[in-house]
């Protein structure tokens, strides 16, 4: 960082501190509203709109000004003060600087999601103007496979759709009766009958063979 940086940086009035810490205050002020009423009356007398905010676990408290001059003075009163028997010490505090970001507002606050992502949202919003329910198409039922078999069929054959195995039957598909026939022959395939051999008994064992 350069010196003309550094003396920009120290002329810019933004970046002042504008709230003290005050650390060693007694106890008992967290806890009796004329002690918090006489500490406050210490600030108020420098700036009128300052906000005091009591850190009871950490036995400090946070004095925010409107102007960075005014934290001065009151760092300055404080290291020359004691409250209630106690020499108080005082600190600045730092500035933070929140940015906005590009899903915040001009407040700050958080902005809407994009539209599309809205509907994802549950329970889901509701629907933009101008929005209409579109109608579907009815279903299109086209099995080409399935009207290609239908189209290799011939009225007067059977088809055999599964020639069937040692474990499966046979499926055939036989055509309507055509009038003036009165029986229709089906003719299944046939096989030869397998015998499956038995599963052997397992050894006994030499005890129970002795017994």
């Amino acid at each position: 960082m350069n010196e003309e940086e550094t003396e920009k940086k120290i002329n810019d009035k933004d970046d002042l501190p504008k709230a003290i810490i005050v650390k060693n205050v007694p106890k008992e002020l967290f806890d009796d509203p004329q002690l918090k009423e006489n500490f406050a009356n210490l600030f108020m007398q420098i700036d009128s709109n300052a906000r005091i905010d009591y850190l009871k676990g950490f036995q400090r408290v946070r004095v925010v000004f409107t102007e960075p001059e005014h934290a001065t003075a009151a760092k300055l009163l404080v290291e020359h003060h004691s409250f209630n028997g106690v020499r108080l010490k005082a600190f600045f505090a730092q500035n933070i600087k929140l940015t906005k970001k590009d899903f915040q507002d001009e407040e700050g606050h958080l902005k809407l999601p994009p539209l599309e992502k809205q509907f994802l949202i549950s329970p889901p919003t509701s629907p933009p103007v101008g929005w209409e329910q579109s109608i579907e198409m009815a279903p299109v039922v086209c099995n080409f496979d399935l009207m290609a078999r239908l189209a290799a069929f011939s009225i007067d054959d059977n088809y055999e759709v599964h020639g069937g195995d040692a474990g499966q039957p046979a499926i055939v598909v036989t055509p309507c009766k055509v009038d003036g026939d009165d029986e229709i022959e089906v003719e299944t395939p046939k096989h030869e009958k397998i015998s499956l051999p038995h599963t052997p008994r397992p050894p006994r064992k030499a005890e129970e063979i002795s017994s």
